[in-house]
């Protein structure tokens, strides 16, 4: 037999195991919706935060906004990775969609590959398909797959990153693998800053699994430091051109509490993510980890099973207080870095279930884990799909407006505005222009735009109050509709008589 025949033989007997069956079934599902919701949402009209960021890869090429305020403000609360990739991608020709392919496609993929390889780390293959399975069609990952910004791209390093660490860790410390997860752990943080929780993770992780042993270990110290060379650069050049090495986080305003109150409601989210019956079995899977490691917690060094549930209860408590107590708010993707934890626990709560049933009848308890988890994900899909469509469209006339302005305006023409600056300088290379109240007056100072664009996507009362006392200065030339009777105005256009 030559090398190929037993390559066919391997693949072949590879092919006849159930659960290597359902792995393919799985991906092969993973991508084919992933892939028909990027060609749904290929062209779809940029938010805020993902214009802003368009706006700095732009910048990054051109240097020509670099004094304005909004470019000085965006990067200094902004992680620099997304939009300086995004920045290289334009050098080398792509345009929007293959950017949203580069940066949101590849990375969602991926994505369901890690969560399956830490499922089966942390314990066994059975549970990695499932927890992948839950997170293929998991509709807030499937909806941010569709946007561009910095939560699936940093995902997927955050993903790659705790399996290299799980790996690293679990037996024999690895140096290679535990640099290898700092480097990615580093990179995911770069591209969204609370991310960085994670290392918090890790050293809890450490300390209450006896590998404190580590930390007299030079090898341990080495790989750490060298691990973390992403975040020592991205330091130093705050440094030198801020004379702060984290601006974002030291210099106020990205880490202010939201909120008064501590943040429990955000609590609501799990079931947001998983959906009822997902939800179901992550409780489940959270009673049974708790209620193992409360009772092997004198084994918690050596039982490896003991240990994957803390690291998912660790992830759990430590991610959520930052937002609860810290920032006391957040919005629903900001936890999209607990997906592995949330997945992980359903699985586990779904193969408790298998395994009290497959005592009494084992073709039952398969068939009941089947449903469940294709109603589950089933469920996943429906809510995901409306949620998509609902907002695929979303704020298009912003993206039409200053498209027609690209078009029809001279390249030095100034857009006044309010709440335009990033869709004004991405969408149509033009600068924008704010109102400058004199004092405490509602007199403003003179106004040298030659355009001015009111919209109804942010409140326009003080841009309003002065078209309002002005009106004999500026014509209407365009307007940009919700509806197809072109009867509610979503934004309007004038110019300077």
């Amino acid at each position: 037999m030559n090398k190929s025949d037993e390559r066919n033989e391997k693949v072949k007997n590879w092919l006849k195991q159930p659960l290597n069956l359902a792995l393919l079934g799985v991906f092969a599902f993973a991508f084919f919706i992933r892939m028909f919701y990027f060609n749904l949402t290929k062209l779809q009209p940029l938010w805020w935060d993902e214009a802003a960021y368009g706006m700095l890869a732009k910048n990054f090429i051109s240097h020509a906004w670099d004094a304005s305020d909004i470019v000085i403000g965006e990067l200094t609360i902004r992680p620099p990775f997304f939009p300086l990739i995004w920045s290289y991608l334009l050098r080398i020709g792509l345009d929007e969609i293959g950017v949203r392919f580069i940066l949101e496609f590849v990375p969602s993929v991926l994505a369901v590959l890690f969560v399956y390889l830490i499922g089966k780390e942390l314990y066994d293959q059975k549970i990695g398909i499932i927890s992948a399975a839950i997170f293929a069609p998991l509709w807030i990952h499937l909806f941010y797959s569709s946007r561009l910004l910095t939560d699936v791209p940093a995902l997927v390093f955050i993903l790659a990153g705790m399996f290299f660490f799980l790996k690293s860790t679990k037996n024999k410390f690895v140096p290679k693998l535990f640099v290898v997860s700092l480097i990615l752990t580093s990179i995911g943080t770069l591209f969204r800053y609370p991310h960085g929780l994670i290392f918090f993770v890790y050293a809890a992780f450490i300390l209450l699994t006896g590998k404190i042993v580590l930390l007299k270990d030079k090898k341990f110290w080495i790989t750490g430091i060298a691990g973390l060379v992403p975040m020592w650069i991205f330091f130093l050049v705050n440094y030198v051109k801020t004379g702060n090495i984290f601006p974002a986080l030291l210099g106020g305003g990205y880490a202010e509490a939201v909120s008064q109150s501590f943040a429990f409601n955000i609590l609501s989210f799990i079931p947001l993510y998983l959906k009822a019956i997902f939800f179901i079995f992550f409780l489940v899977g959270l009673a049974v980890s708790l209620f193992e490691i409360f009772l092997g917690y004198d084994q918690l060094k050596t039982h490896e099973r003991i240990k994957s549930h803390l690291f998912n209860i660790l992830s759990i408590v430590i991610i959520y207080s930052y937002f609860i107590f810290k920032i006391r708010g957040a919005e629903d993707r900001w936890l999209m870095i607990l997906g592995f934890s949330f997945v992980s626990l359903s699985a586990l709560g779904i193969d408790y279930a298998y395994g009290f049933v497959k005592k009494y009848n084992k073709n039952i308890a398969v068939i009941g884990l089947i449903v469940v988890v294709l109603f589950g994900m089933y469920s996943q899909v429906i809510f995901g799909k409306d949620v998509i469509d609902q907002r695929r469209e979303s704020f298009s006339q912003m993206r039409e407006g200053f498209e027609w302005i690209e078009a029809n305006t001279p390249p030095d023409a100034v857009i006044l505005g309010q709440g335009i600056e990033v869709y004004s300088l991405y969408y149509s290379g033009r600068m924008y222009e704010k109102l400058k109240p004199i004092g405490n007056t509602s007199e403003f100072e003179p106004v040298k735009a030659q355009y001015l664009v009111l919209h109804a996507f942010v409140p326009q009362d003080q841009l309003q109050g002065y078209l309002n006392n002005n009106y004999d200065k500026w014509e209407a030339i365009n307007a940009f509709f919700f509806d197809k009777e072109q009867k509610q105005a979503a934004l309007i256009i004038y110019k300077a008589k």
